[in-house]
């Protein structure tokens, strides 16, 4: 499990438990107040009951100050993944290319070409005695398209999506999506003073074990010569 990540009731949330230090001081202080009551009790002497209670409430507080926003996060963040995440065939198509990504990787999996926008226009992506290449082109010749989008579903929760639509038809054949989560306001102010680099974590959700989300390119389009 990735660090900062705990696990309760099947339920993940998700903190640098910079919370916990800032709530040290009034746990040190309950600490101290219980310790010198159980010892004036034991002895006979007339015991603090009023530092004891005070400090035990301001413990209570300090904890549901820091800990609430983590657990709506956690609720949250398994709800949204529940509902958007994962990974989802609706139907498999042949196409020896798509738009959306360079031919490096892909080229292994049996796509002839891959098509790109770019800022200078429309890019073809193909091998060429051996080498990958490339060339400007005025039209895209591939039917099917990887389309990435990333949006904020709350403060603290972003989704990434990519799906693969036909470009005639806007039918769905597929789509991925992982959730990027944030931490809750004591981590981000930490992170936020500091400097420190932040790095979210990343729920993929269930049906994606260890793919990436943009694989759903090579769980949806079949090349010709690969469905032989």
């Amino acid at each position: 499990m990735k660090a900062g990540v705990i696990e309760i009731f099947g339920t993940y949330y998700y903190t640098a438990g910079i919370g916990l230090i800032l709530v040290s001081p009034f746990l040190l202080w309950f600490a101290i107040s219980l310790l010198s009551f159980l010892i004036r009790w034991m002895a006979g002497a007339p015991v603090k009951r009023r530092s004891l209670a005070v400090s035990f409430i301001w413990t209570i507080v300090m904890l549901t100050v820091v800990s609430l926003d983590v657990f709506i996060i956690g609720q949250k963040a398994a709800s949204l993944c529940n509902k958007y995440g994962g990974m989802h065939v609706y139907r498999t198509a042949e196409a020896e290319s798509f738009i959306g990504d360079g031919i490096i990787e892909l080229a292994k999996y049996g796509f002839k070409f891959t098509e790109r926008r770019s800022d200078e226009g429309k890019i073809r992506y193909f091998y060429e005695n051996g080498k990958p290449t490339y060339k400007m082109v005025d039209e895209f010749l591939s039917q099917y398209e990887l389309v990435n989008t990333k949006k904020a579903l709350t403060f603290q929760i972003e989704i990434r999506q990519y799906q693969i639509i036909d470009r005639f038809t806007n039918e769905v054949l597929g789509e991925s999506a992982s959730l990027t989560t944030y931490g809750g306001w004591a981590d981000m102010l930490f992170y936020g003073i500091t400097g420190f680099t932040f790095v979210p974590w990343e729920c993929k959700c269930d049906g994606m074990s260890e793919e990436h989300p943009m694989d759903i390119v090579i769980f949806v389009l079949k090349p010709a010569n690969e469905q032989k």
